[in-house]
């Protein structure tokens, strides 16, 4: 018997119990359309990673001052313009750093002719747009010549752009922060959401000596951000840097850093590292009910077998030979789980489309994930299967045809 006629008999003998079939098919559909979803989240979740990764980079540091372990050491307590200097001195001296900016952030109201807005304004340095690889989707970045003349220019993010100045395109025109009247000369591009839920683009960025000047006030910068050089180790940027900043405090070798440094790239590996693990255990989880719809598939084979003993027995009679019997039910059950799969990939997809419109969750499902289902479907048809079509092919044909 060839696999075509293999095939048709296999849906000619599910046909003749369908209330029967459809309960078999259902714990597959179930479970396939539980991974296909499960993995379209996953695929989703890692690929927003990975694009958060590429918009913020992973090359750049973090350095804050935080004094002594158990407390400030307020004799070595950080003056005002102590980060710029130092800012300096780390592009200036580290020969892994290719950029750093001092940086300074205020919560503030700010005003527009259209509105008002609470939201982050920061101080940085022109290289600051470098380190962060931001650029301006419409007019300009600001320069070393507006921060050297004082500018009272900002360059807004798309988030405060459309609070500030919804539909309006905010270049050209004035917002008020601090009571003070700044151009707004450039959009930058946009961000998005971190996976810790903070919105890049909810922020207005000033020339860092403006920002002091009429904004900040006597609210001292406190943190650096720094870019490694292409090409160079961003633990050789960091090592450099923690022996400069140790050396301009004046530290022993017994004493413990009075500032802390963030490594982005650790960072971007435990985010996708904690994916990763978040991802396995959805798809452990979703195998599970695979694995539950095999066992129902193999009941039902076992049972079929046993109600059809007589028709096995008959076949075999008339020179059937164990083989035929064995494909016969093994293709059944092939069979039952690829109808399956197909249902289940349709539900998949299904829920993966609900789960990204209803949580507003991301979600990927690629074309290989049909080729996924109907291979896990044809796995689990000839594994859970194969023994009751093998208990079949081993029934004595006498013994058979006397079964009632």
């Amino acid at each position: 018997m060839g696999l075509f006629s293999l095939v048709l008999e296999a849906l000619h003998s599910l046909g003749k119990n369908k209330v029967r079939t459809a309960l078999s098919v259902l714990g597959i559909v179930i479970g396939i359309g539980a991974v296909i979803a499960m993995v379209a989240v996953a695929q989703g979740a890692q690929r927003k990673v990975e694009r958060e990764i590429a918009a913020i980079g992973d090359d750049w540091l973090t350095i804050w001052y935080m004094g002594s372990r158990g407390g400030v050491n307020r004799d070595q307590a950080t003056p005002p313009n102590m980060t710029r200097d130092d800012a300096e001195a780390i592009e200036r001296e580290c020969s892994a750093v290719r950029a750093a900016s001092p940086t300074n952030r205020v919560p503030a109201q700010v005003i527009s002719e259209y509105g008002n807005y609470r939201t982050g304004l920061m101080g940085v340095y022109p290289n600051f747009f470098d380190i962060r690889r931001w650029d301006a989707i419409a007019g300009r970045l600001f320069t070393a010549e507006d921060m050297a003349m004082h500018a009272k220019v900002a360059c807004i993010g798309t988030t405060a752009a459309r609070e500030l100045f919804g539909s309006v395109d905010p270049v050209g025109r004035t917002i008020r922060a601090n009571r003070v009247a700044f151009e707004v000369i450039g959009v930058l591009e946009s961000k998005g959401v971190g996976s810790d839920g903070r919105d890049f683009d909810d922020v207005i960025l000033f020339p860092f000596t403006s920002f002091q000047r009429l904004i900040a006030g006597n609210e001292p910068s406190g943190t650096i951000f720094a870019a490694a050089k292409h090409g160079e180790p961003l633990s050789v940027a960091k090592e450099q840097i923690r022996q400069l900043l140790r050396q301009r405090r004046r530290l022993a070798d017994h004493e413990d850093d009075t500032f802390r440094i963030m490594d982005r790239s650790l960072m971007a590996e435990a985010n996708a590292a904690a994916t990763n693990t978040f991802n396995l255990l959805l798809t452990s989880i979703a195998s599970i009910s695979l694995l539950v719809g095999g066992v129902g598939i193999m009941n039902i084979m076992l049972v079929s077998v046993t109600e059809r003993t007589r028709e096995i027995g008959l076949r075999m009679a008339i020179g059937a030979h164990g083989g035929h019997i064995l494909g016969q039910f093994l293709c059944e059950a092939v069979v039952l789980c690829l109808i399956g799969g197909l249902l289940g990939f349709g539900l998949g997809c299904g829920l993966a489309e609900f789960v990204a419109g209803w949580f507003e969750w991301e979600t990927d499902v690629s074309y290989w994930m049909a080729a996924v289902a109907m291979g896990f479907a044809t796995a689990v048809g000839v594994f859970f299967g194969f023994y009751p079509a093998w208990r079949a092919s081993r029934l004595s044909p006498i013994d058979a045809l006397r079964f009632e």
